[in-house]
């Protein structure tokens, strides 16, 4: 009962003192969410959604679930938010976005280091050949735009496609930066034969936000949530996180940060 009339009282008082322990779901996706030796959710997207609700009172319950078990659970209004996550018109029916972005998110095609594979911008241009995505995952408007005319060969981890790729059964895969460098610092030479390496040219660079369950009536928290971010960014503490998980600050990441 005192966490329905929590609930209640953030989304009807953007102002309201209620604290309250909300749960929200997310996917292994390091170095942003991943899970500890404890079945902890760790990582720099966590600690960030941490940090912003504590500074408006609140606490959070981070869980990881496969991506399309943890989309369900959110859209039916069983948890109150999820993140990270690009927004579509789709997602927006049933999901209150953040304004603001969590990261920025560029997402680049990986290929084997043989000259097999290379990357223009144009992505309609990789049509038959083959590339391996995770299931559930989007990776950007741009690539989304031509994904049914593609050759995708879906996995349930990045890891597994880049295994794939070092055994030369897809062509190029997709990823964002941060898991990409992440994922292929852990492999050994045993588990990739050949040398990975991040294709040149950009794929997207995609907005990530934190989204909250438009069951749960919480637009009102969302909005609090936007300004407490923006402060925490200004405040410097958002960077001292990313020196602490050594992100490389790309130029779309040192923009965003220049524009809060």
């Amino acid at each position: 009962m005192i966490r329905l009339a929590c609930s209640i009282a953030l989304s009807l008082l953007a102002g309201s003192t209620c604290a309250a322990n909300l749960r929200c779901v997310s996917l292994d996706y390091p170095p942003l969410i991943s899970l500890d030796a404890s079945g902890h959710a760790r990582g720099l997207a966590v600690d960030i959604v941490e940090a912003v609700f504590a500074s408006i009172g609140h606490t959070v319950t981070v869980e990881v679930f496969p991506w399309s078990r943890a989309m369900a659970l959110v859209q039916l209004g069983q948890r109150d938010c999820v993140f990270t996550i690009f927004h579509t018109a789709e997602r927006a029916r049933t999901l209150d976005f953040s304004k603001e972005s969590i990261i920025p998110q560029v997402i680049y095609f990986y290929a084997r280091n043989d000259g097999s594979a290379s990357f223009d911008g144009n992505v309609q241009a990789l049509a038959g050949r083959p590339v391996g995505t995770v299931l559930g995952i989007n990776y950007g408007p741009k690539f989304e735009a031509v994904r049914a005319s593609l050759d995708v060969k879906e996995v349930s981890s990045l890891e597994q496609n880049l295994r794939k790729l070092a055994l030369g059964r897809i062509d190029f895969t997709p990823s964002n930066l941060y898991t990409a460098s992440y994922t292929l610092g852990r492999m050994s030479s045993t588990d990739l034969p050949v040398t990975i390496i991040k294709l040149p040219q950009a794929l997207d660079n995609v907005a990530s936000h934190i989204a909250f369950a438009k069951a749960r009536q919480l637009t009102a928290l969302r909005d609090q949530f936007d300004t407490a971010l923006r402060a925490y960014i200004a405040s410097g503490a958002y960077r001292r996180l990313l020196d602490q998980y050594k992100i490389e600050i790309t130029p779309e990441l040192a923009r965003f940060l220049d524009n809060k």
